[in-house]
């Protein structure tokens, strides 16, 4: 018996640093691809698909304003939040970020470096800079985390509708999936990722807000000014700017292995 046990932990000790071994996307935050053919009946080109500027369905007078919010190393920071689930840990190996540099259509990306860092755990309702939302699990703001950057095949568009008469797709917004590596294990709670991003020649370059066909969202995306010292939501003013301000999330996958169980055994 004991040497069934035996074999039975070892078993269990392969199983969980084979699954550790096998990192994936386990975690999708907000979406991003709105199809291959914009609100307006223009098709995207061949093998690309077209993240549109939404507004609510049924309401042919307003629609989201902007395209993307400034995440530039040394100017600004962006921050959106995730959850943990209590029972699990989560061995996290990197995440996916997205991004675009306008009138950079590439290959090859523009993308040249990433920080990254994990604020958390911290209390529902908290957000990095809020007292009790202070703790850096993991990374800095300095040191460049960035294994890849790869074409999403998504180009960023305004709305091609709404309000009337809406506005003409383009292909100067190429959206880049950039990888960017972690290497931790965080026990259940809500996290902040905390990130900024840097390209060829130092320009401006933007994040695109998660995309929901239907809806003008409605999160609680974070931006950071560097000079000022502060954080604000990442608002949506919505046009005409008469139309209401939403808040934005941001789309993001993470990547390793979920949920680390632990499977008890004895051994004698």
């Amino acid at each position: 018996m004991n040497r069934f046990l035996k074999s039975l932990g070892l078993l269990a000790v392969a199983l969980l640093f084979a699954s550790q071994a096998g990192a994936q996307v386990f975690y999708t935050n907000g979406n991003l691809g709105t199809g291959a053919t914009s609100e307006s009946g223009v098709a995207a080109p061949a093998g690309f698909s077209w993240s549109e500027v939404q507004h609510n369905t049924g309401n042919t007078t307003e629609a989201n304003t902007t395209l993307g919010f400034g995440g530039t190393q040394g100017s600004n920071r962006l921050a959106d939040d995730f959850t943990v689930p209590a029972g699990t840990g989560w061995t996290v190996t990197s995440v996916n970020l997205y991004s675009y540099q306008t009138g950079v259509t590439g290959p090859p990306s523009p993308f040249t470096a990433y920080t990254l860092q994990i604020w958390g755990p911290c209390a529902a309702g908290l957000r990095p800079g809020d007292v009790g939302c202070t703790t850096i699990a993991f990374g800095d703001t300095t040191t460049n985390r960035m294994a890849s950057t790869t074409d999403s095949t998504l180009l960023r568009i305004s709305n091609s509708t709404v309000p009337p008469p809406g506005t003409a797709p383009g292909t100067t917004r190429r959206i880049y999936r950039n990888n960017v590596t972690v290497g931790t294990l965080l026990a259940p709670g809500i996290y902040w990722l905390d990130w900024a991003s840097t390209v060829t020649g130092a320009g401006a370059h933007f994040d695109p807000p998660s995309t929901i066909p239907g809806s003008r969202g409605g999160g609680n995306g974070r931006q950071f000014t560097v000079a000022a010292g502060t954080w604000a939501d990442a608002l949506d003013s919505g046009n005409p700017t008469t139309a209401p301000d939403v808040i934005q999330d941001f789309p993001f996958e993470i990547l390793g292995t979920s949920p680390v169980e632990l499977l008890k055994f004895s051994i004698d």
